[in-house]
């Protein structure tokens, strides 16, 4: 039996604790989700984006994933931004920002939230300015969800976003706070497509941790995520993780010594595969901390 769009919605809806009444305000009447829900009628493709928003969803959650919507301009842009954005080239995504942002094309609520939460990282690494990076942020997640109950993908990246920036500037304890909330939330949502974002999230809050001298903390997230990149066949962050869960180990009880050096081993191995001289650096240098550190 296929997974209706009537029955995916009422698991969302449910799952989220929303009645049918909070879920149709503004939308449609009551007796429409309910006979939606029951997959006595479908819903129009207008109603469903509703819906879907309403729940942060992308339309796609409720069809089969055999719909391809990744031959599109926007995707295409979404892409390019994404990639430059990982790569450090604020400064020509800002240009792709002025250009597109005010494109009929992003008009959507979901894509404005997109862009502003792009254009918010560029502007601090860019233009070094704070708090209008700050202010670009909440004003991305002021188009977000109408319910307090719910939080998407792109609001847990924005989250995240505005906890970087504090780190960056030294306010570890407001950073920290957002970490804690962020956290338990991506424990508490079943619905997280990318687990990259929930790895990112608990790698970010245990260099937050350890930071702040935490370094049970940081041990505890870093475990988590080692466990999501082993658990799920994802080398993404594996290099930087192992790092981190050394130095930590270490850092929390120079007993570990043994243990962290065989963990920078690790993390030595998987950015020598990926050449990266920059972090084998960082490595070896910690390498030589620890093992010229004397252990009473």
């Amino acid at each position: 039996m296929s997974y209706s769009i009537g029955q995916r919605i009422k698991d969302l809806r449910e799952y989220f604790n929303i009645t049918q009444k909070e879920l149709c305000n503004g939308i449609c009447s009551q007796g429409l989700i309910s006979r939606i829900e029951k997959d006595e009628v479908s819903p129009t493709a207008l109603v469903l984006e509703q819906i879907a928003r309403r729940l942060s969803v992308d339309m796609n959650y409720f069809f089969d994933e055999i719909h391809n919507y990744g031959n599109n301009y926007i995707e295409l842009t979404k892409r390019t931004i994404d990639k430059k954005i990982r790569e450090c080239n604020y400064e020509e995504v800002l240009q792709i920002i002025t250009l597109e942002k005010n494109s009929p094309l992003f008009k959507s609520d979901q894509l404005k939230q997109y862009i502003l939460w792009r254009e918010a990282i560029c502007v601090f690494h860019v233009k070094h300015d704070e708090k209008r990076a700050l202010e670009l942020l909440e004003a991305a997640l002021n188009i977000g969800t109408a319910s307090p109950k719910i939080i998407s993908e792109y609001e847990l990246h924005i989250y995240q976003s505005k906890a970087i920036i504090y780190s960056m500037t030294n306010k570890l304890d407001e950073a920290a706070e957002i970490y804690k909330q962020l956290v338990q939330k991506i424990n508490s949502l079943t619905h997280i497509k990318h687990k990259r974002l929930m790895i990112n999230i608990y790698y970010n809050a245990g260099m937050n941790a350890y930071d702040r001298h935490d370094y049970a903390e940081a041990i505890k997230l870093v475990d988590y995520a080692l466990t999501l990149c082993i658990d799920e066949d994802y080398l993404y962050l594996l290099g930087q993780l192992f790092f981190l869960y050394g130095i930590a180990l270490f850092d929390y009880d120079h007993k570990n010594k043994d243990e962290s050096l065989k963990y920078l081993d690790k993390a030595l191995f998987i950015f020598t595969l990926k050449n990266n001289q920059a972090n084998i650096e960082s490595v070896e240098e910690e390498k030589v901390r620890v093992a010229n550190t004397k252990v009473d």
